[in-house]
Order: structure tokens, then sequence, then C-alpha cells
């Protein structure tokens, strides 16, 4: 979204003065010299939030070379690129900064998150293999690696994973779904539904949760059941083509 001089861009304008603290004089400019890295993450994230994306995609980028040494800023300004849609540039900033040795593990685990959102399976598999084996209990290149073989069709070995990274966080609801989620894909309906049937009356059930629970409620014959927890969100054909595909997978 290029800059103007709308609604957004003003609340993104306000926003920026607001949080970098420095009083400008009429017709003056902030000077951006005097701004920290934490400074411009924070106006990054405000530019970001109003959808000033040009905005927000610059404070990341000087954010990240203002600070190359601190791995958590350059997590952030990742994330930050990669939220605005420009995942190479997130994926470049990593790789150029992972070269030097400092916090590489942790910035790999970003990587391979990006490389997830990106549909590239294969390298984020190679690059959360190389976080687990510094970091073998790490619960997200756990989850992440094992949407990525899901991606790969490698379901048995994704759900090899979840279950560990469960072992480490009990009854975390996003961990769970993605195990459903791989049951269901590899034709277990009946397990998927055990694993999420805990949560179906959890207040403020994440959308994706409860209308995964509300398919495999569907493929076990639940149809009023299933409706209920839809209330809307997959329609009556959609669900039926939903619930044959699972059926057949399941089918020996």
């Amino acid at each position: 979204m290029s800059r103007g001089f709308g609604k957004s861009a003003l609340l993104a304008a306000s926003l920026c003065a607001l949080l970098i603290g420095c009083a400008q004089p009429p017709g003056g400019e902030a000077d951006k010299q005097n701004m920290n890295a934490d400074s411009r993450l924070r106006v990054a994230l405000a530019a970001e939030q109003s959808g000033d994306r040009d905005l927000a995609i610059s404070m990341y980028l000087a954010a990240a070379e203002q600070a190359p040494n601190d791995t958590a800023v350059l997590q952030r300004c990742a994330e930050g690129l990669a939220r605005s849609g420009h995942l190479d540039a997130a994926g470049a900033l990593l790789k150029r900064h992972m070269q030097t040795g400092t916090g590489r593990t942790d910035l790999m685990l970003t990587l391979g998150s990006i490389e997830v959102l990106g549909g590239q399976p294969v390298q984020a598999d190679a690059t959360l293999s190389e976080v687990l084996a510094a970091r073998p209990d790490d619960v997200r290149a756990l989850t992440n690696r094992g949407i990525a073989l899901d991606m790969q069709k490698r379901h048995a070995e994704a759900q090899v994973l979840y279950r560990r990274a469960l072992a480490l966080a009990p009854g975390d609801v996003a961990i769970s779904n993605d195990l459903a989620l791989s049951l269901m894909l590899s034709g277990h309906s009946d397990e998927a539904r055990r694993v999420l049937l805990p949560f179906r009356d959890v207040a403020n059930l994440p959308e994706r949760v409860r209308i995964n629970l509300g398919i495999v409620e569907a493929a076990g014959g639940d149809h009023a059941g299933a409706q209920q927890l839809l209330s809307g969100s997959v329609n009556a054909t959609d669900l039926a083509a939903l619930t044959q595909a699972i059926q057949l997978r399941a089918t020996p």
C-alpha cells in the first residue's frame, strides 16, 4: 500500500509522533537519526497496524540495520516484514545476520517459521531440523517442523513431533489443533475428534479449531453438533464434501 494523505497515513503519523516522544516545532520533522532500534520497532508496528506498510517496512529495515547484533530485534524485524508480505526480504535479513554466529539458533527458528508461512516445506524442514539438533525440546521448532512435514504429506512423522510438543506443553490448543488436522489428513478422523473434543466447550475457541472440530464431528456422524459448532462458517454442501474426503482417506 502506497503512502498518501488518507486517514491511515494521518493515524500512522500521529502514532509515530507519540511513540517517538519528540516535540516537533511547527513545520518541522522528527529527527530520525535520534531514534533507537526499539523506537523504530514501535513506530513500525504502529504503522503496520494503521495500514501504512511502506513506513512499517522502512522502519523494520532501519531497526535491523541499527541493531545488527541484537537477536530479539532482528527476529521482530523479520516477523514484521513477513506480516507485511515481504517474506523474501525477511528471509534474506535473517540469513545475512546468521553468518555472524550471534543468536544463530534463534534466527534459524524464525527463518524456519517464515519458510513454513511462505510455502517452502523442504527448506523449513531442513532449517528446523538444525534448530532441533541444538534444542530438541523447543516446542515452536517441533510444531513448525511438524507443519512442514504435513505439507510434504509426511503425516506420521509430523504427528510424532506434535505429540512431543504436547508432552512439553500439555493442553496447548494450537498444537492440539495441528495434531488433529494431521490426523484428519492421514485418515484418522476418530482420533482427531478425541484430540479436539476436550476443547469443545472452551470459551473463545479460535475459529480454526472450532471449524476443525465441527468437521470431525460431522465425519463421526454428529451432524447436528457439527452445524452448531460451524454456525455458518462452512455451508452444508462444503461440509458434506469435506466429510466425504475424510471418510475416503480413512478407507483402507
